[in-house]
């Protein structure tokens, strides 16, 4: 059942109402549609009445949206300066900008230097001079903090997403390097708490290392002396084996067949009874009245056996008179002569 009072046809599907207008019902308005609808535009004077043309529309809109989004992202790619580029342009705009900052400088400069000399360094003031410096002092200021600003700006401007991120891969190398020292000190603060554990365990072990040391060293002090007095033993017997032989050599007939006396254990007693004993050895006593000849060899007869010689006294420091040396052997004595 169709309704003509309006200009679209109402068809009841069932519950179901549908319209359908027959003047936009071709493939050219299809068309004007979804261009419409790709490009977000939206004029209305199309609208689709069924669910499938609903759909269409809403997929059309999306896509229309994504599509633009790339564009003006390729667009914006291409027309976006390069790195090098841009360090060109912000080194010349900084070169600029510190060329009007002296500028700027200079004139606030001038702008007070003619103000001091329009108010102190003349007779009578000009008012108008003085307020007309004063407004160019003012602008000047402006101009100055204007440029800084500028700059401020240009240099917050330079930090882009390449400085950032080259901003944060050395801010990461910095944070590697960091724990690699970290865990270098550790190990190094393990080795040292090794190093000390080994130092006190050492210094545990230095008394009873000391107590030994001493005990080695009075041994080896005891074993010295004990060499010590072996040797000087062994000088005194060569002494008085020396001095034995001698008295032997010069007077055999009173060289003593019995053993030697034993020897004292201290060194110093030991050397001074064997010195004694050799020489008394030596040097036989006298008896009173006695007169000693000292036969000095078997070769040679003693004096008092033959008449015809002088009988010569024995001195207490010449040396005796030997057989050996028959040059010091004096002429004999007769009673006539």
């Amino acid at each position: 059942m169709f309704d003509h009072d309006y200009d679209r046809r109402k068809i009841i599907v069932g519950n179901d109402v549908r319209f359908h207008d027959e003047d936009h019902a071709n493939l050219l308005n299809s068309m004007w549609f979804i261009a419409i609808t790709f490009l977000s535009v939206g004029f209305g004077d199309i609208v689709p009445n069924t669910y499938c043309g609903r759909g269409i529309a809403v997929t059309t809109g999306i896509m229309g949206a994504g599509c633009t989004a790339l564009l003006v992202a390729v667009v914006s790619r291409k027309m976006e300066l390069t790195r090098a580029e841009k360090h060109v342009h912000n080194f010349m705009m900084d070169t600029q900008l510190t060329k009007r900052l002296k500028n700027a400088a200079a004139n606030v400069l001038r702008e007070t230097w003619l103000i001091y000399k329009h108010t102190r360094l003349v007779k009578r003031v000009n008012p108008g001079k003085v307020r007309t410096h004063q407004r160019k002092f003012l602008l000047a200021i402006y101009a100055l903090r204007k440029v800084k600003m500028d700059q401020r700006k240009l240099m917050d401007n330079a930090n882009t997403i390449t400085d950032m991120a080259k901003t944060q891969n050395t801010v990461y190398e910095i944070v590697s390097d960091l724990s690699t020292r970290h865990d270098n000190l550790e190990d190094r603060l393990v080795t040292l708490e090794d190093k000390m554990s080994t130092l006190q365990e050492q210094l545990e072990l230095l008394p009873e290392l000391i107590a030994t040391r001493l005990v080695q060293h009075q041994q080896q002090q005891q074993q010295q002396q004990q060499q010590n007095r072996t040797s000087i033993s062994n000088d005194v017997n060569n002494v008085t084996n020396l001095l034995e032989s001698r008295r032997n050599f010069l007077h055999p007939e009173y060289s003593v067949s019995s053993s030697k006396p034993p020897l004292s254990t201290s060194p110093s007693s030991s050397f001074a009874s064997g010195a004694n004993n050799a020489i008394s050895a030596a040097a036989p006593p006298l008896m009173h009245n006695q007169t000693v000849h000292m036969q000095h060899s078997q070769s040679v007869p003693p004096s008092f056996l033959s008449s015809s010689q002088y009988h010569w006294p024995t001195s207490p420091i010449l040396p005796p008179i030997s057989s050996r040396t028959p040059h010091l052997v004096p002429e004999p004595l007769h009673p006539n002569s």
